[in-house]
């Protein structure tokens, strides 16, 4: 086996890795939101400030727009992703580590939300 084939494939298969954290992590907010905050057309709190409190009521299915805005913008970066895997090697490890940490930190704002409701 070539040796720039055994570096290739592992280049690879860590951004594939990545990108599979980040549809997982998507994944589990969903289903966060559907069995343990059971959202329904009551009124729950959508946004909590620290210094005010709740700031923002609403219908709970808007709940899964926290997860749904992650999705897109992984997908865009995704797209990104593609335009420039051959080009700009610093730009795709940029975007990939963006994409996880907005999974990261909209999944943390879920799990925040379910201690607030």
């Amino acid at each position: 086996m070539n040796f720039r084939k055994f570096i290739n494939f592992w280049k690879i298969d860590k951004f594939l890795f990545l990108w599979s954290l980040c549809a997982i992590l998507n994944i589990i907010a969903f289903l966060f939101i559907y069995f343990k905050i059971s959202p329904s057309n009551q009124l729950i709190s959508l946004k909590y400030n620290v210094l005010v409190g709740v700031e923002v009521f609403g219908k709970g299915k808007n709940l899964y727009l926290i997860p749904t805005t992650a999705a897109l913008i992984s997908l865009v970066n995704f797209g990104l992703f593609r335009a420039l895997k051959n080009h700009q090697i610093f730009y795709i490890h940029l975007i990939i580590f963006a994409s996880l940490i907005v999974q990261i930190t909209l999944l943390a704002a879920v799990f925040f939300l379910k201690a607030v409701n």
